[in-house]
This record gives structure tokens, C-alpha cells and sequence, in this order.
């Protein structure tokens, strides 16, 4: 597995297929997937759901 430096952070070039884990939305209650393993005690959220929650967009200029 190869890593790019991207603003001092490390990010995982594609290897394959991610690992998908299946949750419950602690929102609406629907089944999805999301690429991470939940952790436990904190919200996960759908697609739509996550979209409602996220903070908004600064822009950087």
C-alpha cells in the first residue's frame, strides 16, 4: 500500500476495494453502508442523513 503526503496528513492511494461495514443510521433508522468501522457510542449516519449533519462548506480564499 502506497501513501501520498497531501497538507502533512497521510492518504491511502486506491488499493482495491474498501471494506464495508454495515450500520443501522442512528438517524433515520434506514441500513447502509459506510466505508469505516463504527465506533461504538457515536452516531452513524446514512448518505442523506450525513449530508443534513455535516457542518457547512468555508470556502478557502
Amino acid at each position: 500500500m502506497s501513501y501520498d503526503n497531501y497538507g502533512g496528513g497521510r492518504r491511502r492511494r486506491d488499493s482495491g476495494p474498501r471494506e464495508m461495514h454495515k450500520i443501522k443510521c442512528s438517524d433515520c433508522g434506514a441500513e447502509a453502508e459506510v466505508p469505516f468501522k463504527p465506533t461504538e457510542g457515536r452516531p452513524v449516519y446514512c448518505r442523506d442523513c450525513f449530508q443534513k449533519h455535516r457542518p457547512p462548506r468555508r470556502d478557502r480564499f
